[in-house]
């Protein structure tokens, strides 16, 4: 095998794994919505043909289903990381409310306990 081929062979397996755009932003999966091509799956920068800036112009086909599956897994995982981070911040905010609440309980038995060393 020619070292061009490797090197293409080695490109094409990690932008299946990690497609990324031109400014280094991983590529979203989108779904053609035009007569010849439609349903047809692709993949593109997020900021694809938005204010008209030069650089956001990263395209590709994803026809095959391991494009797709791969691409549908990043989504999915991504998603469930975003829920375990709100999941995350609501448990600390419980134990700081948790933290507040020992420390009233800590402060009323202080006051109990001198209450009772007068006595």
């Amino acid at each position: 095998m020619s070292s061009s081929s490797l090197s293409s062979s080695s490109f094409d397996k990690r932008t299946l794994a990690s497609p990324l755009c031109f400014c280094d932003v991983e590529a979203i999966l989108r779904y053609s919505n035009t007569k010849a091509n439609l349903g047809r799956p692709f993949l593109r920068c997020p900021k694809y043909n938005t204010k008209g800036l030069p650089y956001y112009k990263y395209f590709k086909w994803a026809d095959s289903d391991q494009d797709i599956e791969l691409e549908e897994r990043k989504n999915e995982l991504s998603r469930k990381e975003k829920e375990l981070e709100k999941r995350h911040i609501d448990v600390e905010n419980k134990v700081i409310e948790l933290l507040k609440i020992v420390d009233d309980i800590k402060k009323i038995e202080m006051v109990l306990y001198s209450t009772f060393e007068e006595v």
